[in-house]
């Protein structure tokens, strides 16, 4: 009889860190949160930055609670993160500057003079990769004409997650479902692209290897394995992107199935068998991602819960005290028709700050009446990301030809069900619920696969689909 595996899934949000340790017997398994750590950006002169030390940190907590649940037994640990972000580090390992924010407002003008460089339309024609301010070509050169001096030490540039993977394991790399986001890695070869590394002046020396999803990086590095207890422990690369983890936990075939992570983005789309770049895609934008099992998420961001919690930051801080859930219980009746706004604008939406004045700055111009009260502002913001989804979904089946039938939300955002009627209302397709939890459930179903030494696509859905989180979860049974 096969022993119980202990499996640490690391999960880095953008408004939270979370740990959860999968017990495994191989064949069924469960997750339990261990530890969990709030996390935000912080604003340093005109940068939106991240404190990237007192983040390690916290993982470096998280790991001696692990090694402490399980007794210093744990076969293997993964961690994954948001996208498009990266960390300058020398040779030493020392990181070289600030880890910057995707919404920094420098990114806005960086890329408008990346245009003027490489045409919009050849990026793409490259990368596959919608065009956004917030992915990381953008912000690495307005770095590096902000501060080239830095970009001059600089030994390698690594992506959020990966950056903590080499300070656990001293092994630098850039994970396949998370390097795309770059919009620096060409889709067809799946390498970093020499057209545009030469175009923009970016050293190629300076960018880690791409590996698969599941890649085994080693062990622990001696000090901190001595330091928490985990002196045998594997350390696997997943899906290091968060999206890519979360799709990696749905469990019904794609074959006519869309998906929506629904979070602080939501991210809607299919999974396809390869790139598919076209004109079509172009004008739509809408991104090639990497995936699991050797597959392209293939989607487009839209703005999300960002909206809303912008809002809850900005009443909270005028001593209105409400709350995501009782809004979504307020509105559970709202209506798919009525006042909306058109949340494709990121430019208008992404930078935090005065949501509700550009709420009503976008329903003004749309002939639409002001409006004040909480309850009111988020039905605005549930209709218009519901209305967004199905426009979306409706360019993806215009690009691939791909029917699509049904509809699985996953994420924290699974548990919002007003905003979930809407989108099954706005769509048209049948609703399956995935797990809410479903980034941790990714992240070890893909260190279960790495250890069974299998990558396929149908094995890690086999995989998701016999785990579970043990809390507030809301799975539904597979059906095919």
């Amino acid at each position: 009889m096969q022993s119980t595996q202990n499996i640490i899934a690391i999960d880095l949000g953008n408004s939270s860190g979370r740990f959860a340790l999968c017990e495994w017997d191989g064949k069924r398994g469960s997750l339990r949160e261990i530890y969990q750590f709030p996390n935000a950006p912080m604003t340093i002169g005109p940068h939106v930055v991240w404190d990237t030390e007192r983040i390690w940190g916290e993982i470096v907590k998280g790991l001696h609670i692990a090694s402490s649940a399980t007794h210093g037994k744990v076969e293997s640990l993964g961690l994954d993160s948001w996208g498009a972000e990266y960390v300058l580090i020398d040779r030493e390992g020392n990181r070289v500057g600030h880890a910057y924010s995707l919404r920094d407002p420098r990114n806005v003008p960086a890329m408008d003079r990346a245009f003027q460089i490489v045409p919009v339309k050849r990026i793409y024609e490259i990368t596959g990769i919608q065009v956004m301010p917030v992915n990381t070509l953008y912000g690495l050169l307005a770095h590096i004409q902000e501060l080239p001096e830095e970009w001059d030490k600089t030994w390698l540039w690594l992506g959020t997650p990966e950056y903590y993977l080499f300070r656990i394991t001293g092994v630098p790399v850039a994970e396949y479902t998370n390097a795309p986001n770059s919009q620096m890695v060409d889709a067809r070869s799946r390498n970093w692209s020499k057209e545009l590394c030469d175009a923009f002046g970016l050293s190629l020396e300076k960018f880690p290897p791409i590996v698969p999803p599941g890649t085994t990086l080693g062990r622990l590095r001696p000090e901190l394995a001595n330091e928490v207890g985990l002196k045998s422990t594997k350390v696997v690369a997943p899906a290091c992107h968060d999206t890519a983890s979360a799709v990696a936990a749905i469990p019904y075939p794609h074959d006519r199935l869309a998906f929506i992570s629904s979070g602080t983005w939501s991210l809607v789309g299919t999974v396809l068998r390869g790139p598919l770049i076209s004109e079509l895609g172009f004008q739509l934008n809408i991104t090639n991602e990497g995936g699991v099992g050797d597959t392209i998420r293939f989607l487009r961001n839209v703005i999300g819960l960002w909206v809303l919690q912008e809002l809850l930051r900005e009443w909270n801080s005028q001593g209105l005290r409400v709350s995501a859930e009782q809004l979504a219980q307020g509105c559970i009746s709202a209506p798919l028709e009525g006042a909306w706004i058109d949340v494709r604008d990121e430019k208008t939406f992404l930078a935090p700050g005065n949501m509700a004045a550009r709420i009503n700055g976008e329903l003004k111009a749309r002939g639409f009446p002001e409006v004040t009260q909480p309850r009111e502002l988020a039905s605005v913001v549930f209709r218009s990301l519901a209305k967004r989804y199905a426009e979306v979904l409706d360019g993806i089946h215009r690009c691939t030809g791909k029917p699509l039938e049904r509809l699985c939300i996953v994420g924290g955002g699974v548990r919002n069900e007003v905003l979930n009627r809407l989108a099954q209302e706005a769509t048209g397709l049948e609703l399956l619920k995935g797990s809410s939890e479903a980034t941790l459930i990714g992240n070890a179903t893909l260190q279960i696969a790495a250890l069974e030494n299998t990558h396929s696509l149908e094995d890690i859905q086999s995989i998701a689909s016999r785990l579970r989180f043990e809390e507030g979860d809301g799975t539904n049974t597979p059906r095919t």
